[in-house]
């Protein structure tokens, strides 16, 4: 894969955009050129966060992913400083396409994106609160449109649950890497065993509430039907390996959009 393609995490990305114009859709917008300028607005915001992670992460990375463009040496560090920051203005130039209320929220989740990553990552468990927001407000954005949150609000929430879970494993996944370049994770700090029973609960969480969106009246009982999948593969990832439950939850993760889509 083109190393500029590959470092943006392109599946996450597009998650993230999609994630976003569901956002517009269930905040009662219409599709519209509002709803591309969000999109990309989100798309190239997280392909950034994506970026200038790996351009901080590269000594982790050596040992983690080597496989990735940085470390591999297929990209310079400083190219793809360079990229992010290109990336992290172009999804700033479409916020302002959209209103001063998408760009608002455009620019405090770059700035999260940007010192997470630079420093904020090596914080006992705020790191994964950071990340786990940016994935419940990609929802937000669409939002931004038509004021409603109802709906949307329920979803960042159950979204930030389940990316929580998400987000830990992964710091388990890193933690040979991470305690080479002495990190204080939460596996690092509290042990890998208490790491996952946290990440258990988090899921948990998430699959108990998953039902209020339709419970609160706001979609159709096509939505239960179709979250049950999603909640059994959220669950199936509790007795996983961190790395085969991290992509389980982001296959759970976007049943869930579909869920969304067709019970609106």
């Amino acid at each position: 894969m083109n190393p500029y393609l590959e470092i943006i995490r392109p599946q996450t990305s597009l998650i993230a955009g999609l994630g976003a114009v569901v956002g517009t859709i269930i905040a009662g917008a219409p599709f519209c050129t509002a709803s591309l300028y969000i999109f990309l607005t989100v798309f190239l915001m997280t392909g950034a966060g994506m970026v200038i992670n790996d351009y901080y992460d590269l000594e982790i990375d050596k040992i983690n992913a080597p496989h990735r463009p940085l470390p591999s040496q297929r990209m310079l560090p400083r190219t793809a400083f360079g990229y992010g920051l290109f990336l992290f203005i172009s999804s700033l130039v479409f916020g302002t396409f959209t209103n001063v209320y998408c760009f608002a929220l455009a620019l405090f989740n770059s700035l999260i994106e940007f010192f997470y990553a630079k420093t904020f990552k090596k914080w006992w468990l705020l790191g994964n609160i950071m990340v786990s927001w940016l994935a419940g407000s990609v929802f937000l954005f669409g939002a931004m449109v038509t004021f409603d949150f109802r709906l949307v609000g329920i979803l960042s929430g159950l979204a930030f649950l389940a990316n929580m879970g998400r987000e830990i494993f992964k710091t388990i996944e890193d933690v040979k890497g991470d305690r080479a370049m002495n990190l204080d994770t939460l596996p690092i700090g509290s042990g890998i065993k208490n790491a996952k029973e946290i990440a258990r609960g988090f899921i948990c969480l998430a699959i108990i509430l998953s039902p209020i969106p339709y419970l609160s009246g706001l979609l159709k009982s096509t939505y239960l039907q179709i979250v049950l999948i999603s909640d059994l593969i959220f669950f199936y990832s509790l007795f996983q390996s961190p790395t085969k439950a991290k992509n389980l939850a982001k296959i759970a993760m976007f049943i869930v959009l579909l869920a969304i889509l067709v019970s609106f």
